[in-house]
C-alpha cells in the first residue's frame, strides 16, 4: 500500500520523569455516581456502575480550572460498538451541543488480502490442533543445507486476492545468505532487480531485519532444515490487485507470510517452509500498477520486517506451544511495533531516509486513527481491518512498551495466551486500566506547559513534534499540527457519536473563575444502556 514518503523529523527518548502520586479508580463497581477530586496532574478513571455518572466535579479555583475527559470502551470484548451520549449539566451555564460524527472506513484490495491471509493462518492453527479429526500429517523432508545459489524451484503462490487458489511460480536463487535465501520469479518482468540489487537487499535482510526481528520477538521455525528464511520475489504478487484498481485506490500488496505453508495440517499442500512473498519491480506495468526498482527496493523491506514478526508469532504461538495464532488486533500491533524497531534502527545509524521509510507508516495510520478516535475498534478480531484500527494498535503496544519496558515485547510473542490475557500477563495490570491511561496519555503526554503523571506518558516518541513537522512538510497528508483535537465545552454540554472496542471520544471542559459545580453523565444514545461486553469507562485528568 502507497504511503506517504519523507523525512520525519523525531524528538525521541525524552528522560525519564521522577514518580508523582496518582488517583487511579478503576477497582470493582462502586455505587452509581462519584465525585471528582483532582489536582493539577493528577487523574482518576471511573468504571462498573461509576462510569454511568453522574460525575460530580466541584466549584471552578479562583483560577479556573479545565478538564480532559475520555469517554470509551474499556472492554476486552472484540468490536463492540454503539452510539453514546455524553452529557454535563449545570445550573449556571447555558448549554452547548456539539455533535461527533464518524466517517465510514473503506477496506483497500492490500487490506483485504493481509485479512484474508491472517485468517488462513488461524484456520490453519486451528486444524493443527485436532490430528483426530483429519488423519496423519506428511512429516516436512528435512533439508541439509541452504538453497544453492542458482538452483530452481516450483512454489505455490496464491493466485488471487483471496488467496482461494494457489498458482506455480518457477523461480531461481539468486541470493544466499546466513539467515535467508532469495528466490526470483523466472517470468518477473524485464528492467527489473540487478544481481547488485539482490546482493544489497540480501545482505539488508541479513544484517539487519532478521536481527532486529529476531531480537525483539523471538525465533522462527525451520521445518524444512534449511536453516534460512526464503524470500520469493514474484510478479504474483503484483498480479493480486489489478492495474485498474491499484490505479483507482492506490492501493496494492507489496508481501506477505503465509502461516498454511508451515502449519502441521496444511503445509504439505503449500510449500513446506518458512516464506515470504514480495514484489517484483514492473518498470512499464505489466501486471499491475507501475513499480519503479527504487519504489520496490524501499517498500519490500519494510513488508518483510513487518511480515516476519508473524511468521515468528505463529511458530511461538502455534508450533512451540501448540496453541493458535495470536488475535488480528494483538498480532497486527507487533508487526506494526517491527516496522518501528526497523525505524529506530537506522535512526542510530544516521541513515534518515531509510529510518523515515521505516516510520512513516505507522505514524501516518496513527494520524489517521486520532483525527477521530471513537469509532475505531482499537481491539478487534473482524475484518475488513483499516488503517485507523493499525494505527489504534500500534501506539497502544508502542505505550505498553513504553511504560514497562522492552522485555514486554518478548513477553508478548513468546507465549500460548492470546490478545487482552496475554497484554494483562505481560504487563501486570488490569486492561481497563491501562486503555485509559493510554487513552490519556495520547493526548497528554507531551501537551504544552503541563507535566503529566509518569503513566500517562510515552516515552519513545514526542508526537506533537513528530505531527507538527510532517503538517510543515505536507499538509494534505497531515492535514492538523497535532491530530487529536477534542471538542471543547464548558460545563454544560452535550456531545454524541459511537464509540467502539479500546476506543474513545475526548471532550476538553474549560472553566472560567467562579464556575458553579457541575455533573457528568454517560449513556448509550437516548439514556438507553451499553451493549453488553462494552464496559464504559470514564478517565479524568486535570490539566490546570
Amino acid at each position: 500500500m502507497s504511503k506517504p514518503s519523507f523525512i520525519i523529523n523525531i524528538a525521541a527518548a525524552v528522560a525519564a520523569l521522577a514518580a508523582a502520586g496518582c488517583s487511579d479508580s478503576s477497582t470493582s463497581p462502586q455505587p452509581v455516581g462519584a465525585d471528582v477530586t483532582l489536582s493539577v496532574a493528577q487523574f482518576q478513571l471511573f468504571g462498573g456502575n461509576q462510569a454511568g455518572g453522574p460525575l460530580r466535579f466541584p466549584a471552578a479555583d479562583p483560577s479556573g480550572a479545565e478538564y480532559l475527559l475520555v469517554a470509551q470502551f474499556a472492554t476486552d470484548t472484540a468490536d463492540v460498538s454503539a452510539s453514546y451520549l455524553l452529557s454535563g449539566t449545570s445550573p449556571a451555564a447555558s448549554s452547548a451541543v456539539v455533535e461527533l460524527t464518524a466517517a465510514a472506513g473503506v477496506q483497500s484490495a492490500a487490506l483485504q488480502f493481509h485479512d484474508a491471509i491472517r485468517r488462513m493462518d488461524e484456520a490453519a492453527a486451528q486444524a493443527s490442533l485436532a490430528p483426530a479429526l483429519r488423519g496423519p500429517i506428511p512429516a516436512p523432508r528435512p533439508l541439509a543445507a541452504p538453497p544453492v545459489l542458482g538452483s530452481q524451484r516450483t512454489f505455490k503462490v496464491c493466485g488471487n486476492i483471496n488467496c482461494s487458489s494457489l498458482v506455480p511460480v518457477s523461480a531461481t536463487a539468486r541470493f544466499v545468505g546466513t539467515h535467508d535465501a532469495i528466490f526470483v520469479d523466472d517470468s518477473a518482468p524485464a528492467g527489473g532487480f540487478s544481481a547488485s540489487d539482490l546482493q544489497q537487499l540480501g545482505q539488508q535482510f541479513d544484517a539487519d531485519l532478521y536481527p532486529i526481528d529476531h531480537n525483539a520477538f523471538g525465533s522462527e521455525s525451520d521445518i524444512d532444515g534449511n536453516g534460512v528464511v526464503l524470500i520469493l520475489l514474484t510478479r504474483k504478487v503484483n498480479a493480486l490487485v489489478s492495474s485498474a484498481q491499484c490505479q483507482s485506490t492506490s492501493s496494492f500488496v507489496t508481501g506477505f507470510f503465509l502461516g498454511a505453508d508451515i502449519a502441521p495440517a496444511t503445509r504439505a499442500q503449500y510449500n513446506n517452509g518458512e516464506i515470504f512473498y514480495g514484489m517484483v519491480p514492473d518498470p512499464t506495468g505489466i501486471f499491475s500498477c507501475t513499480h519503479s526498482i527504487a519504489e520496490v527496493r524501499r517498500l519490500i523491506p519494510v513488508t518483510f520486517i513487518h511480515e516476519f514478526q508473524h511468521m515468528i508469532s505463529f511458530n511461538q504461538h502455534v508450533l512451540m506451544r501448540n496453541g493458535t495464532t495470536e488475535v488480528l488486533w494483538l498480532n497486527e500491533a507487533l508487526s506494526h511495533l517491527a516496522e518501528e524497531l526497523g525505524g529506530w534502527h537506522y535512526d542510530t545509524l544516521g541513515v534518515d531516509s531509510t529510518k523515515s521509510a521505516f516510520l512513516i507508516g505507522d505514524v501516518y495510520d496513527a494520524g489517521l486513527y486520532l483525527e477521530d478516535p471513537a469509532p475505531q475498534p482499537m481491539v478487534s478480531v473482524v475484518p475488513p481491518g483499516s488503517l485507523e484500527a493499525r494505527g489504534a494498535e500500534w501506539l497502544f503496544v508502542r505505550y505498553l512498551v513504553d511504560q514497562f519496558g522492552p522485555a514486554t515485547i518478548q513477553k508478548l510473542d513468546q507465549t500460548s495466551l492470546l490478545g487482552t490475557a496475554n497484554v494483562v500477563n505481560a504487563t501486570g495490570t488490569p486492561f481497563a486500566t491501562l486503555l485509559g491511561r493510554w487513552a490519556l496519555a495520547l493526548y497528554v503526554s507531551d501537551l504544552p506547559s503541563f507535566s503529566p503523571d509518569p503513566l500517562l506518558t510515552y516515552h519513545t516518541w514526542r508526537f506533537r513534534t513528530t505531527f507538527a513537522s510532517l503538517h510543515q512538510q505536507d499538509p494534505a497528508d497531515f492535514p492538523r499540527v497535532f491530530p487529536l483535537v477534542p471538542a471543547t465545552a464548558g460545563s454544560a454540554f452535550s456531545l454524541s457519536g459511537s464509540v467502539s472496542s479500546g476506543s474513545a471520544a475526548y471532550v476538553d471542559i474549560s472553566l472560567p473563575a467562579g464556575s458553579a459545580a457541575f455533573s457528568v453523565t454517560f449513556t448509550g444514545a437516548g439514556g438507553r444502556a451499553f451493549p453488553k461486553g462494552g464496559n464504559p469507562q470514564l478517565a479524568v485528568v486535570r490539566i490546570r
